[in-house]
């Protein structure tokens, strides 16, 4: 086995971390939209808890492979390299400027037992932005796999595949701003 051969599988095991980590993200904040007690919203965040200790190191693996495979095949200067790194700044910066936030906002309102969610806090539970980016950050992610499928050379394409991905996660997002619960 060469080691482009190792770096492309543990490329892939990376990947799967990732996608199983942002489907617990997913998981989690569709639970805490249907959230009524303390139990149930402290059930649905730890569901999502348990998303960063599998994607983190998943992705850091993605980028570490990643990085070492386009190095060794000169791709670092081809449109989808560089779509690919502007996606994962986006994706990371939607997890950490507005998505944690507003689920550690969340957290800090759950009353202890399990007593009915405060107004408040159900509010902020069924606030459908924390909802949305999340499922918009999972198919950003997929984005990245249609770049490093189809591997377009010019930046502005790559970049035409990922606001297709963002519109996705747009659409993928509809269901959640209506108002019917369960």
């Amino acid at each position: 086995m060469t080691a482009q051969a190792i770096a492309l599988l543990f490329h892939f095991v990376g990947m799967v971390g990732l996608f199983v980590g942002y489907g617990l993200e997913w998981t989690g904040s569709s639970l805490l939209r249907r959230a009524t007690t303390s139990d149930q919203a402290r059930f649905s965040l730890g569901v999502y808890r348990l998303s960063l200790p599998i994607s983190g190191p998943g992705l850091l693996l993605l980028i570490v492979t990643g990085a070492y495979m386009a190095s060794v095949t000169g791709a670092m200067r081809q449109g989808w390299i560089s779509g690919a790194l502007l996606a994962i700044v986006f994706a990371l910066g939607l997890g950490f400027v507005f998505i944690l936030p507003r689920l550690r906002t969340i957290r800090a309102a759950i009353p202890e037992g399990s007593a009915p969610l405060p107004e408040a806090t159900l509010a902020r539970a069924n606030d459908p932005m924390a909802a949305t980016l999340i499922r918009i950050r999972f198919m950003v992610a997929l984005g990245i796999v249609a770049l490093m499928t189809s591997k377009p050379q010019m930046l502005s394409t790559a970049l035409f595949m990922l606001l297709g991905a963002i519109v996705v996660g747009l659409l993928a997002a509809a269901g959640v701003w209506t108002k019917t619960k369960n």
